[in-house]
């Protein structure tokens, strides 16, 4: 939005509130999440914020049903509630993650000269790219990595984003396998599992593995029995990821990596993003565990300081 060039005293107006029932609720959050601010009474509340009772009676009830406040019922007075903590906690946990693994991912990038990326949880079943790192030789909008931009957004669909689901309860990882093709199923589950003990992802590199990740991401547009018959015919096209013993044997010839990525938590144990490394090449097992572990170990960090 552009500033308007006009009268400097008409900028200096007070701006009038779009939204009367908007401003009366940011009223009431606003006079009891203040430091040190005690529960209050709904009389209280009504003195302070001159509002009517009724109006005032009606807000508070219903921030109280969404958790945003929370009523004593010994005392009937009213204070914060965790849904609003929850929230507020979230909003600054938030801040510091982009933060925290913005820097971590130029330090990794720096340090191996491959691009590296933050994806976040932006929603149950989407990812977003949150900050990425490219190395000097190598610019952000190059062909090998054409799906690299900030504000990307990524579906959780098998095979794609192992790292956010390995360790979700069994409920929610049987619900993420039962989104892929049958004769997947057995093979995602297990590498779930590995994932879930080694610590991170890696995603095979395959001639068409942009297109397949584009195409995922396309399903949302057609229609429920063509996205299922699409999304199987995807994951059945993918190779999906390595099993130790697959490492071992490309041990002699090196092993083809698109990405590798190391889960990001927050204080309740959920993956709330990852730290991921992007080869895209053929690399030394070696090579592909030094990347892997100071992948790991910069989620880690992070994860340590969100606890």
């Amino acid at each position: 939005m552009t500033p308007t060039v006009g009268d400097l005293s008409d900028a200096r107006q007070p701006s009038r509130a779009a939204s009367p029932p908007t401003s009366r609720v940011v009223h009431i959050v606003q006079l009891l999440a203040g430091a040190n601010q005690p529960a209050l009474t709904l009389a209280e509340i009504v003195r302070q914020t001159s509002l009517s009772r009724a109006t005032a009676h009606a807000i508070v009830a219903e921030l109280t049903e969404h958790g945003w406040l929370s009523r004593d019922p010994a005392t009937g007075k009213y204070g914060i509630g965790p849904g609003f903590r929850a929230l507020a906690r979230a909003a600054a946990d938030a801040d510091h993650l982009d933060r925290w693994a913005a820097v971590a991912a130029h330090d990794l990038c720096g340090r191996f000269s491959i691009p590296f990326f933050v994806a976040r949880r932006s929603s149950t079943d989407v990812v977003t790219l949150a900050a990425h790192a490219f190395p000097p030789h190598l610019a952000a909008d190059s062909e090998p990595h054409p799906w690299l931009r900030n504000g990307s957004r990524i579906r959780i669909r098998p095979p794609i984003c192992r790292e956010f689901v390995a360790w979700d309860p069994a409920e929610a990882r049987d619900a993420w396998i039962a989104q892929a093709a049958e004769p997947t199923r057995t093979r995602l589950r297990m590498i779930l599992d590995v994932i879930a003990e080694r610590g991170y992802s890696i995603e095979r590199m395959t001639d068409d593995h942009v297109a397949i990740i584009d195409a995922l991401n396309s399903l949302d547009t057609m229609s429920e029995n063509l996205r299922s018959r699409v999304g199987d015919l995807l994951t059945e096209l993918s190779v999906i990821d390595y099993l130790p013993d697959e490492l071992d044997a490309g041990a002699r010839e090196g092993v083809p990596v698109v990405t590798i990525g190391a889960p990001i938590f927050d204080h309740t144990g959920r993956v709330v993003a990852a730290m991921v490394a992007c080869p895209n090449s053929t690399l030394d097992v070696a090579d592909l565990h030094s990347i892997a572990d100071a992948t790991r170990a910069a989620a880690e960090e992070i994860s340590a300081h969100l606890r």
